[in-house]
């Protein structure tokens, strides 16, 4: 019953996957030949915008759509555990998601052809843009849950994300090294070492950040299943 939940979700959630999918390459295509910029720029244009966009379109219906069509009264008749549901959809978002930022790193690589960066480069820079995207998705989770309208989920969404970016400030001018080991843009930072803060040493190290984001991503995703299984069965 839990895969054919998964397929469910994976044929309702299809347009945006293929949505995305062909935005991206499209613009890594056309950035990459046209070459007005580096092909580092180019990369982090591409992979910033795609941190910022694909998260809201993933978490604009993801649990409002049910709720606002009324189909969560008969997701909640099926006989299976209501935790199944919720990680049938958190899953398959994760999976699109993961899959977009695979290809057009893979993309980006092969466009470019290591004429201005060393192999492996841009695919680890769109990487761990990626990761920060999948870890904002998890956060709106906990937050959009219960999200009864799009209108509510995208608040939701800009609000974990504008939310982290106050907390990336205050613990870099503050310098509270610990508190950035749990924001979901350090896995963008790491990459380019200590990203410029006040002292070096604030950057956290690798084993930390992900000790870190691995403790935070579970607390959030199980007070998300929490918040989805405590759903009122009558809305």
């Amino acid at each position: 019953m839990f895969w054919s939940l998964f397929w469910k979700e994976w044929k309702e959630n299809l347009w945006k996957l293929s949505l995305c999918g062909l935005v991206s390459i499209a613009f890594v295509l056309m950035l990459f030949r046209i070459r007005l910029f580096p092909d580092s720029a180019n990369c982090i244009a591409i992979s910033f915008v795609q941190m910022l966009a694909i998260p809201v379109i993933y978490a604009l219906d993801i649990f409002s759509g049910e709720m606002s069509n009324r189909t969560i009264h008969l997701l909640f008749k099926i006989p299976v555990k209501r935790w199944k549901i919720f990680f049938s959809k958190y899953l398959v978002s994760i999976a699109g998601m993961a899959l977009i930022f695979l290809v057009s790193g893979i993309l980006m690589e092969i466009v470019s052809q290591g004429r201005e960066a060393e192999a492996g480069m841009l695919f680890k820079m769109n990487a761990s843009y990626g990761i920060s995207a999948m870890l904002l998705f998890s956060w709106f989770c906990g937050f959009g849950a219960q999200s009864r309208s799009e209108a509510g989920s995208m608040t939701a969404m800009f609000g974990v994300m504008i939310g982290w970016a106050i907390v990336l400030f205050w613990a870099t001018m503050c310098e509270v090294g610990w508190a950035l080991a749990f924001v979901p843009y350090h896995t963008i930072f790491y990459y380019y070492g200590t990203y410029g803060t006040v002292n070096p040493l604030l950057s956290p190290g690798l084993f930390q950040m992900i000790t870190s984001q691995s403790i935070a991503t579970v607390v959030i995703v199980s007070i998300a299943c929490y918040r989805f299984v405590k759903v009122r069965r009558y809305l």
